[in-house]
């Protein structure tokens, strides 16, 4: 009986490194899939925006909808690469914890760069839109040649 107690015991104990080994690997699963929706509703909104100014769409009133989701996702970027995952489907160099104090900096300018977009949006003067689009693609690009895999190492999405 004692055996028998003794096994089930050590069984339960696997059992239970198992679970928690899985839910750990799972967790990080699910911040890199939330972390690279952070950074796709940023691509999408840039996106949307550039296709209206390049290809001079009749949307020009949505530019300032864009450019606030743009702002307002822009403010998650942080936090949503504070759990340090260099292993896996994800895109991100290890420098950016390395470097956590620049990173977070890189990702407060595009902040901030957003921001203005979102302001100069609402004006509706695609002069000053052009040129805020511009700066808000240079700080993408200040946190990305850092922070990103080269093309060739990124992950097939």
């Amino acid at each position: 009986m004692q055996t028998r107690c003794f096994v089930l015991g050590v069984f339960c104990c696997l059992f239970i490194i198992l679970l928690v080994g899985n839910a750990q690997a799972q967790s990080d699963e699910a911040f890199l899939e939330y972390r690279q929706r952070v950074m796709k509703s940023q691509g999408a909104s840039m996106g949307a925006i550039s296709d209206v100014l390049k290809h001079k769409l009749p949307f020009t009133d949505h530019i300032a909808t864009h450019a606030r989701d743009l702002q307002n996702s822009s403010t998650l970027i942080a936090s949503a690469f504070e759990k340090r995952i260099t292993e896996g489907k994800t895109d991100a160099k290890p420098e950016a914890w390395q470097e956590w104090d620049k990173f977070v900096a890189a990702a407060k300018a595009l902040e901030e760069e957003s921001g203005k977009l979102a302001e100069v949006a609402a004006s509706g003067n695609m002069e000053a839109i052009a040129a805020q689009v511009k700066k808000v693609g240079g700080a993408c690009g200040n946190c990305h040649k850092p922070y990103r895999k080269p093309e060739g190492e990124r992950f097939p999405r």
